[in-house]
Formats: C-alpha cells, structure tokens, sequence
C-alpha cells in the first residue's frame, strides 16, 4: 500500500523500488512535501493565535507603563529599571518576561503613539461641546517663553467637569495680540470652532485684564458675550503684598534674620533644639519666607510666635556667649515690645486672607456656599475697624457680590 499514492499493489520490494521512481508516485511524493497535515494546521493556527495574544498584550502593557510615566510626570529613566524589576518581581509572567521598553521607546510611545491620539480625541470633544480656555504664562528660567492653554468642559462619559491640555505654545513676547494670535492659532489647527468657546480665565495681570489693548479687550470683539474670570487668589496675594508694604521693613528683616541664623547651621540647630526642650517648646523647624508668595508669611508668624520662649531665651545666650552682632540684632527686635504685636496682627490678618485663598483652591465644587463664606470671612475683617452693630446692618452677601 503507498500512502502517497493512496493505491496497493502486490510484490517484494523490488516492486516497492520501481514504484518509488515512477514518475506519478515522485509528483505525488513532492506535492505531499509542500502540503500541511490538517492536524499540525491547526496546531500552528492555535500557536499563532496565542503567539499574537501574546503580543498584544506585551504591547498592551508597554503602552499602560508608557501612560503611567506620563500621567505621574516620572522620568524616562525610571523605564530603564522597571521593566527589569517587573521580570524580578513576576518571575511567572511571561507578559512581564518580554516587556522590553526602555527610556528611548517610551518617550516614543509618548510622543508619537499616546500624544496624538489623546490630541485627537480631545479635539472631537471640543468641536461637538462648549468650553472655557484658562491661560497662564511660564516662570521658569528658560530663555524661551511658553504659554499653557488648558481646556475645560463637561464630560458626559466622566460625567464630571475636566481639565485638559490644550497646547504649550512658544510665545516671543508676552503680549496680548501675540497670546490671542497664538490661541487662534492653536483652535484653528485643532479644527475648534472659536464660537465654541465661552469662557476665559488668567490671572489680574494688566496686559491680560486690560479693557482697551489686553487680552480681554481682544477677546470681547471676537465673542461680546464670553465670560472673562480673573484669578481670585491673584487678587487676593496682590492686596497682601501691597498691604505688608505699611510694616516696617525691619519687621521683615527680623522674620528672616531668625531662619537665616539658626536654619543655616547644623550646629545651632542642635543647640536649639535644647533650649526647646528647657522652655517646653514643641520641637519644630523654623520656616523659611517665600519671596513670590506673600501670603506664605503667615505659618512663618505662627511658628515664630509658638517658639518665641524658646527663640528668646536661645538669642540672649548667644549674644551672651560669643557676642554675635547677629544675634544681637534678632534679640533687640524680640525686646521690642511692638515686634510681637505686629507679629500677632499679621497672624490673625493673613489667616483671614488665606482662608479666603484656600476657599477659591478647592478641587471641589465649591459655587453653592462660596458666597455665605466669603461674608463671613468678610465680617470678620469688618469687625476689626466698624462697630460689631453697623456690620450687622450690612448686606454682607451683597457687597461681595458687588465687590466681586
């Protein structure tokens, strides 16, 4: 019987010889040669199915590692490491055994895989959806300066408000023609109807808020009726910067003279750290003053005043021992009985001030009581200078408002 031929015949094997060289049986043989068997077919089906299984969900992984660095804002140098720590800490997983996404492969998959479908799928939003465009300049030390043009509007698969990023456009000038032109711009590329658009919102700035050449003043003759917002805490840290300039500036000086003393030296640190103990003073550090950010004086205050005994009586010995003209200085101020005073004002006044700042930084939503706190931290503020009988007569909801 040949198999090949699917025909018997009968003889010795010098018949099976002369059958193995006609040439039917040799045209046979070779077809046979070039054919699958159905079973090992669909063996081979089924290893290539797992096998691109496999690889989809290798390339699955890759991407979800690639979106984590971004989302987290990690470095790219974190991926030089992880997906060997995955290997080490997954010895089991074959998903795990053949990532191999480095540094350079991810910042790829970043930019030109997840970038641009996250851009895409934000533009169809925002053509289909109305939204507002909040602006802010950078201030980093770059010799080139940026724009962030952030998007908002409600998501209906979310289901909640989002923030998201437009673009982050070079601008050669901070001016308001330039930053309208570059945010036209960016709608137009985007294919985003400007009509679209409701809403503005940046900081006090008088090239942003200016009625007649700012950016506000530009963006009116495009849409009469969109919504300008300025930024409450902008507002907020300008009027306390411009009130702190009516403390004397020795006042200033001493807050950052006593960090600069003690916060410098490992060895006063250490000496200090004693004195707490013997006045029964909590062991915390002394803060530092942030010279962009006014209102970060108040926990500066506060902790000076909580360590007062201890910072008192820490300055006397040092003066006392070694004759620090340094020290001398921090404790003449601290023997002035004014320094503690305005350092009490300034605690109470920038609490108020700040609680208003916190109100307006919530990530939640906050619109349905903002007005009923704003007049009570308002009321507070009146009371220190009218009558508590003439604030009660105030229509407090109301001039917020109209303040506002």
């Amino acid at each position: 019987m040949c198999l090949v031929c699917n025909k018997s015949y009968i003889g010795g094997k010098t018949h099976a010889v002369r059958h193995s060289k006609n040439k039917f049986h040799v045209k046979n043989f070779e077809a046979k040669q070039h054919t699958t068997d159905l079973a090992n077919l669909c063996s081979s089906n089924v290893e290539f199915k797992k096998s691109v299984m496999l690889q989809k969900s290798v390339e699955n992984a890759e991407l979800k590692l690639s979106g984590f660095i971004a989302e987290h804002n990690l470095p790219f140098r974190v991926m030089e490491h992880l997906p060997g720590l995955l290997k080490n800490v997954f010895p089991d997983s074959v998903i795990a055994g053949k990532i191999t996404c480095g540094r350079d492969k991810t910042r790829n998959i970043i930019v030109k895989k997840l970038a641009p479908d996250t851009d895409q799928t934000l533009s169809e939003k925002l053509q289909k959806c109305k939204f507002s465009i909040l602006l802010d300049e950078s201030t980093d030390k770059s010799v080139v300066k940026s724009m962030a043009v952030v998007a908002r509007f409600w998501c209906p698969q979310l289901k909640r408000v989002c923030d998201r990023l437009l673009g982050l456009v070079e601008v050669p000038s901070a001016t308001a023609q330039i930053m309208k032109g570059e945010v036209d711009k960016l709608l137009s590329v985007r294919n985003i109807p400007k009509e679209n658009c409701i809403g503005f919102g940046w900081d006090n700035a008088s090239v942003n808020m200016g009625e007649v050449t700012g950016l506000k003043a530009l963006v009116k003759i495009d849409n009469p009726y969109v919504i300008v917002v300025g930024c409450v805490c902008h507002s907020l840290a300008l009027c306390a910067s411009n009130a702190s300039k009516e403390i004397p500036l020795e006042f200033d000086e001493f807050v950052r003279d006593v960090y600069n003393y003690i916060q410098h030296s490992p060895k006063r640190i250490a000496a200090y750290a004693e004195f707490q103990g013997i006045t029964d003073t909590k062991n915390h550090r002394l803060l530092k003053v942030c010279d962009i950010r006014w209102l970060s004086l108040e926990s500066v205050v506060m902790r000076i005043l909580e360590q007062w005994r201890a910072l008192k009586v820490y300055f006397y010995e040092e003066f006392k021992a070694i004759k620090s003209a340094s020290a001398e200085k921090v404790l003449k101020m601290m023997e002035n009985v004014y320094t503690k005073l305005y350092l009490q004002f300034l605690g109470f006044i920038l609490l108020q001030v700040n609680k208003l700042n916190i109100l307006f930084q919530a990530e939640g939503v906050r619109l349905h009581c903002l007005c009923n706190e704003v007049s009570t931290v308002f009321g507070t503020i009146l009371r220190n200078f009218l009558r508590p009988e003439v604030v009660r007569l105030l229509p407090l909801s109301v001039s917020v408002v109209q303040i506002g």
